[in-house]
């Protein structure tokens, strides 16, 4: 699949899909879907959510892990800081 564009509107999703532009709606309203609201009636749906629909092996997921409050720099450098540093 040829995706050029950044975003995609949810009938040009539906036709790649091969689904009825009212399924991706759905999707969207339910939260299956991401996209971005324009306006009361007019949705775009990133080119990265369209993948995730549509070929969800392309899409890697990081390798990277922080957990909340990590130190950070203890996490980069392998050595435990103490404190943090301040500019």
């Amino acid at each position: 699949m040829n995706l050029t564009k950044s975003f995609y509107s949810p009938h040009e999703v539906a036709a790649m899909a091969d689904v009825h532009p009212s399924t991706i709606l759905n999707y969207i309203a339910s939260g299956h879907l991401y996209a971005v609201k324009l306006s009361e009636r007019t949705y775009r749906i990133p080119v990265r959510a369209v993948i995730g629909l549509l070929e969800p092996e392309r899409l890697s997921r990081s390798s990277m892990t922080v957990q909340p409050n990590a130190d950070i720099e203890s996490e980069v450098s392998g050595e435990p800081t103490g404190q943090a540093i301040s500019a």
